[in-house]
């Protein structure tokens, strides 16, 4: 296995709430999948999980080749959850057209957070050398 790319971002969980909550509903399906949204939705700290997802969605991009330059959907990528909720990635679209193209195995990706921030690094993987 060898890194193809690696990327990291962190969001401010107040601002990403404010911007969140006078945007509204659109503004969060433009960016989220549905299922990105009902696994937030059952917990009780909301937009920390949503601000979480939103840096590990920054940091698949930067990870990707050309990534963060091209016009990926925000929904094409998808961050998902393990039953024992650690993160995952699940590609459709322009992105998994990429990730193909460019001969990558997986895109693994890691959150965290404080009070304040949430924290995502992501890493494109080729398997061989």
């Amino acid at each position: 296995m060898s890194v193809a790319g690696i990327g990291i971002d962190a969001v401010n969980i107040q601002r990403f709430a404010e911007v969140s909550g006078s945007r509204g509903e659109p503004f969060l399906r433009r960016i989220f999948t549905r299922n990105e949204l009902e696994y937030a939705g059952a917990k009780k700290a909301y937009y920390i999980h949503m601000a979480g997802k939103f840096a590990a969605k920054e940091a698949v991009k930067k990870a990707l080749p050309d990534g963060a330059r091209i016009g990926l959907a925000w929904t094409d990528i998808e961050i998902l959850n393990e039953t024992d909720g650690k993160p995952y990635v699940k590609l459709h679209g322009k992105a998994r057209s990429l990730m193909e193209e460019s001969g990558l195995s997986d895109v693994v990706v890691s959150i965290s957070h404080t009070e304040e921030l949430a924290l995502s690094n992501a890493m494109a993987v080729k398997n061989g050398s």
